[in-house]
């Protein structure tokens, strides 16, 4: 019989920073609202899970579009690029691609 390979254990609090958006959909996955026993995974310890946004500076914002304008080699991603860098007040400079890795 195999041995079942243990996972570290976590050490809470943890926090994490992502750009992934975190929206209900994502949030619907995590929820559980009662304790459960389901495959052998017993959930009784209950979690806090807090999301908020971080605020940062355009220049911030401009940097990271720029990259990705810059280095974009999707033309399907360009309409998206630009409609982001206007709706944070961005002017994106040069052409879409433009150093992108070959």
């Amino acid at each position: 019989m195999k041995a079942k390979k243990q996972m570290s254990k976590p050490e809470y609090p943890m926090s994490i920073e992502t750009f992934q958006h975190i929206g209900e959909f994502d949030l619907r996955h995590i929820k559980q609202p009662e304790p459960s026993c389901f495959n052998g995974r017993v959930t009784v310890v209950k979690y806090r899970v807090t999301v908020e946004k971080i605020e940062e500076p355009t220049e911030v914002y401009t940097e990271r579009l720029q990259k990705l304008w810059d280095e974009c080699d999707n033309h399907h991603n360009w309409m998206p690029l630009e409609d982001k860098a206007k709706q944070l007040g961005v002017t994106l400079v040069g052409r879409a691609g433009s150093q992108r890795k070959q």
